[in-house]
């Protein structure tokens, strides 16, 4: 009896009595409320404190930029950049979100401008990888050849061991064997030989 008396009250709810217009979709957006503006305006705020802070500036820009508003975050990484030119994690930053918004040329150049700087920056060379695969046609020989960049400078990190799958998945195998650490070639100087 009770399960029919609790069953009649659910069958008496429609969907928009329990969740109102949350789901409708009508076309309307002007109630809708972006839940990250708190935040962004509270880094806004932030920058306009410390215009000079590449910290600051490149927490607002990966905030816009993660939040689909890449027109107002590409300012804000060009003015990073001009602060610091030389912070690779600024660059690769800004090519994620170049990626993210189908700006691959950009975002190249950003990841092989990071990788002039300081050519072991794993996730340079991973993001690049991931570039060229998502590229069309797709650039695969060099996307290997980043990933196995990215083996090589540290296999067990996340990241040496995605690009390792990422190897296994493109039939590359593994990478080719790179000396150790520190190693030197063993050669012997022009002219000293017995």
């Amino acid at each position: 009896m009770v399960c029919g008396l609790l069953g009649g009250a659910f069958v008496s709810l429609t969907y928009s009595d329990v969740f109102g217009d949350l789901f409708s979709d009508d076309g309307s957006d002007e109630n809708w409320e972006d839940p990250n503006e708190d935040i962004i305006a509270a880094q806004e705020t932030m920058v306009a404190n410390n215009p000079d802070s590449v910290e600051d500036i490149l927490l607002l820009a990966n905030l816009l930029g993660n939040t689909g508003r890449l027109g107002d975050a590409i300012p804000l990484y060009e003015r990073a950049l001009e602060l610091a030119p030389d912070d690779t994690a600024a660059r690769v930053a800004f090519a994620q979100a170049l990626a993210a918004g189908d700006l691959n040329v950009d975002a190249e150049f950003q990841l092989l401008r990071a990788l002039e700087i300081d050519p072991d920056i794993q996730q340079a060379h991973y993001y690049l990888a991931e570039l060229y695969v998502a590229w069309d046609p797709p650039r695969t020989d060099e996307a290997i050849a980043h990933y196995w960049t990215v083996v090589q400078i540290d296999p067990t990190t996340l990241i040496g061991e995605r690009a390792q799958t990422q190897l296994d998945t493109l039939g590359a195998g593994s990478p080719p064997a790179s000396p150790p650490a520190g190693a030197t070639p063993q050669s012997t100087p022009i002219g000293t030989e017995d």
